[in-house]
């Protein structure tokens, strides 16, 4: 081994990684240090004087507890893990299909075909969300309910 490569591999690769790492990880503590927290410390000013954002002293598991108890949270989670598997497994063989016909089969403009294709994957996705709430306006899908349904038999 060349003399010095080891505090070299440390100081360009590992301590780097580390601190990648716990920046990317971090959202994740918060999240579980936050579910955890009671009340009394969860809404603590940060002003006080026995204020400790990243650290509690009592957990509790009241918040999870009143979640999976008093809401529909598992049928909500169920749902929302059930829409992602069925709209990916069906996204996934439409793609393969798709994929097919465009590589091995020759018929006129697959070239361009393929290449529209690539570049409507390189549009932002929030760019997206500007044409769905032109339609949510439209529709007057905001206001809600009952009352959004009226409004929109009305017109």
């Amino acid at each position: 081994m060349i003399e010095g490569a080891r505090w070299r591999k440390w100081a360009f690769f590992y301590v780097p990684m580390a601190m990648f790492l716990l920046f990317l990880l971090f959202p994740f503590y918060w999240m579980v240090i936050t579910s955890v927290r009671p009340d009394g410390e969860l809404y603590r000013p940060w002003n006080s004087i026995n204020y400790n954002p990243f650290w509690t002293w009592n957990p509790t598991w009241d918040h999870v507890r009143y979640l999976f108890e008093e809401t529909l949270f598992a049928s909500w989670l169920w749902n929302t893990t059930f829409i992602a598997l069925a709209s990916t497994a069906i996204s996934l063989v439409c793609g393969v299909f798709a994929g097919y016909a465009l590589s091995r089969l020759n018929f006129p403009f697959a070239g361009s075909l393929g290449t529209g294709i690539f570049i409507t994957y390189l549009v932002p996705q929030t760019l997206l969300f500007i044409p769905l709430a032109e339609i949510i306006r439209n529709y007057r899908l905001l206001q809600g309910g009952a009352q959004g349904a009226r409004g929109m038999r009305a017109h």
